[in-house]
């Protein structure tokens, strides 16, 4: 994470120090995974306070044709931003520093920020001690492989805490514009025991192409430069991020950041105007003052949802546009070959005009243009026929039929069911065993259709019973014995137990699943039978089991095997086939961690997946026989992963690690730690980076721990290994 860096002063720029709003390269960097409601910590949230917003963004604007990231995002305050994408005006913040090229033209992908904001707000505090606390809030629009490239566009809300100099251990409530948050300071690694630090950083949703989520974020509605308060906002501007000032839009009417906490005053002008009641007032600080960027949008821009013509007879046909925009209503025109230009009609954001066209053939493209905005927007879009279609899987047959038809009737284009063929005279017929949810049906003019398969045919016949007595069993005289039918499968409705030879006894609940009765007194030996017999659906089903009566038996012994040293995510088999006089087998992990699942638990000869851990595994055998039963334990363990260092390296200008290697346990589950200095007490860097299916993995991370001297991290790994006093590559 990219600490705040100082911004020089002129004329009427402020002094303070300012937050950069740079934190998204660094979350990538430690691969992090950013999902809705996802946060990145240090300093673990103990509660959000409240839990829902009471105001919102509410409408995401069409796509730009020129970057792929939205025109503008809607409050429900009825205010839109865009972003801002001049690098030599400052009132677009540091935009300068995130383009390859600063002095030249934005042009995408070429000379494009990594970064752009709709909204950036951001407060700076000064702590006791020394410790600041730099508090943002912005609507972000970024790139997940953290340079401009196409199909890589994301946007998202944060919400976001950069603290030094707490205590640590203690918990800090920040009362902001977007809610209140308790979060509980770490110990700073770099600082005394007992001082604390709070990195936290929540974004959502930064998901490529897929803009909606950020509208889920607490961010919303935008924040502006309260107007009561001179100066005035710049024109076209919801505030100057070089001048502190008070603001307006909080939903919850908090248009400021209080930190209450202890030992947080710096200076009594620092303390909270209005303190809790029996707060100390050195435990309160808060600042009205923000650091406020955001360009209000001046152009509604164009999304096409569809364009798609139609044909019934040579030498021309129409076209069918539908459009979106804002609402305004918005001017939104389309021209294009074999037709004069033509203006859509609609509002509330939606607009829609079918079109005349002549010629022998439609226009391959037409161009549509929200000539309203300056400079116009305008995509060129094709024109492809409009498909219609259905699909029906027959459960009796195992068909799938899929009936198609494009909206030109003169070329009849070749239309085509996505991985099952081409449509004859309109039709096709599969047989499958099993079908998907849909089916996509493609045209030779670039018409597409997806269609949910709808199902026909046979209903499913409910599960047949099936009766399974239990295992057979060695008993001894006089001892009470339990017969076993829960192995039954299906609907079962009764069971119905009946002895069909040996020696009569008498069942108790003979209409259970498990019966019971008293061994008989035999000289010689006895073998008794029974039937199980159970009524359900598709039944009845009968099963038999027997019972061996002896009239002495010897005492079982256990025998769990030797201990193993296995592989890490290898197959174990465990091994109680040396166990005497046994007649049955009963598994179950006794020790170690993590716990694994035993395949076969009632058998001889279980089997688990050993997993991705350094860890030592105890397991325990009770074998049981005719006379009793005895147990015995097993243990497995393994050997450490080895990890090799590929590239440790540390850019002193950037503060930033750059750490990759290999290991030789790999995929899901299994993580890197990297720590600095030569030995496994060095400070954390960054987080555990997680190692992929081939082995590979990487910190990358910009962090204010610098190496020591000498330049040496150690590595330690979930699955054991460790590597100490590896020597770092400065610059």
């Amino acid at each position: 994470m990219r600490s705040p860096v100082r911004r020089p002063t002129s004329g009427g720029r402020h002094p303070r120090l300012r937050p950069r709003f740079r934190s998204r390269r660094a979350a990538l960097a430690l691969g992090l995974a950013l999902s809705v409601a996802g946060a990145v910590s240090v300093g673990a949230l103990a509660e959000i306070v409240p839990p829902a917003n009471a105001g919102h963004l509410t409408t995401v604007g069409p796509v730009s044709a020129s970057n792929g990231l939205p025109t503008w995002y809607k409050d429900d305050k009825n205010v839109r931003l865009e972003p801002c994408l001049d690098p030599r005006n400052s009132l677009c913040g540091p935009l300068a520093g995130e383009m390859p090229h600063p002095d030249a033209p934005v042009t995408f992908p070429d000379n494009f920020p990594a970064e752009v904001f709709y909204m950036a707000a951001g407060t700076d505090q000064d702590l006791a001690g020394g410790g600041r606390a730099v508090s943002t809030f912005a609507l972000e629009g970024a790139f997940a492989s953290d340079t401009a490239a196409k199909g890589e566009q994301i946007t998202f809300g944060r919400v976001r805490f950069y603290y030094d100099g707490l205590k640590a251990g203690e918990t800090y409530t920040i009362t902001h514009p977007y809610g209140k948050d308790k979060i509980v300071a770490d110990q700073d690694p770099g600082a005394a025991k007992g001082v604390g630090r709070i990195r936290y950083t929540q974004d959502v949703d930064p998901v490529r192409g897929q803009f909606g989520g950020a509208l889920n974020s607490r961010i919303g509605p935008f924040l502006k430069w309260d107007p009561a308060v001179a100066p005035a906002a710049p024109a076209g501007y919801i505030g100057d991020p070089d001048v502190d000032h008070a603001v307006v839009g909080s939903p919850f009417d908090t248009n400021y950041v209080r930190i209450e906490g202890p030992g947080l005053a710096a200076t009594a002008a620092d303390r909270c105007p209005n303190p809790p009641a029996g707060a100390d007032a050195n435990d309160c600080i808060q600042t009205s003052l923000f650091s406020l960027q955001g360009k209000y949008a001046t152009n509604g821009g164009v999304d096409v949802e569809r364009v798609t013509y139609g044909r019934s007879a040579a030498g021309g046909g129409t076209i069918d546009v539908l459009a979106s925009s804002d609402t305004g209503p918005q001017s939104i025109e389309v021209a294009g070959d074999g037709f004069d230009t033509m203006r859509l009609t609609g509002d509330n954001g939606h607009y829609q005009g079918r079109i005349a066209y002549s010629g022998a053939e439609p226009p391959p493209t037409v161009k549509i243009t929200n000539v309203g905005d300056v400079p116009a927007t305008t995509k060129s879009v094709d024109v492809v026929d409009n498909v219609k279609a259905t699909a029906v899987y027959d459960t009796t047959k195992n068909e799938l039929t899929v009936d198609g038809s494009s909206s030109d009737t003169v070329a009849n284009p070749t239309l085509t069911a996505t991985d099952y063929g081409d449509l004859t005279n309109g039709v096709l017929v599969a047989k499958l065993n099993g079908t998907p949810a849909t089916v996509t049906v493609t045209s030779g003019k670039k018409g597409t259709i997806t269609v949910p398969v709808l199902l026909t045919g046979g209903t499913l016949a409910a599960i047949p019973v099936q009766a399974f007595a239990g295992p057979n069993q060695e008993v001894l005289s006089g001892k009470k014995v339990t017969l076993d039918g829960t192995g039954s499968t299906g609907p079962v409705k009764t069971y119905a137990w009946k002895q069909t030879s040996g020696p009569t006894v008498e069942l108790t609940d003979g209409d259970t699943a498990s019966p019971s009765f008293t061994a008989p007194d035999v000289d010689p030996d006895a073998t008794l039978a029974f039937d199980l017999t159970v009524t359900g659906s598709g039944g009845p089903a009968t099963s038999s089991v027997s019972v061996h009566v002896l009239k002495t038996a010897p005492v079982p012994t256990a025998n769990a095997g030797p201990d193993q040293v296995v592989a890490q995510d290898g197959t174990v088999t465990l091994d109680a086939t040396g166990s005497a006089n046994a007649t049955s087998y009963a598994w179950k992990q006794t020790g170690g961690t993590p716990a694994v699942t035993l395949t076969g638990a009632n058998t001889a000869k279980p089997t688990f997946k050993f997993p991705k851990a350094d860890a030592v595994l105890t397991f325990q055998v009770t074998a049981t026989g005719a006379n009793g039963s005895s147990t015995d334990e097993v243990k497995v363990s393994t050997t450490p992963n080895t990890l090799r260092p590929t590239q440790v390296q540390y850019t002193a200008s950037k503060r930033e690690w750059r750490v990759s290697g290999t290991s030789s346990i790999n995929g899901p589950g299994v993580t890197v730690t990297l720590h600095n200095t030569g030995a496994l007490s060095g400070p954390v860097i960054g987080t555990p980076a997680t190692v992929d299916n081939l082995g590979n993995w990487q910190v990358r991370v910009t962090s204010t721990i610098a190496p020591t001297n000498p330049a040496r991290v150690s590595l330690e790994s979930s699955s054991g290994g460790q590597l100490l006093n590896v020597g770092v590559t400065t610059k």
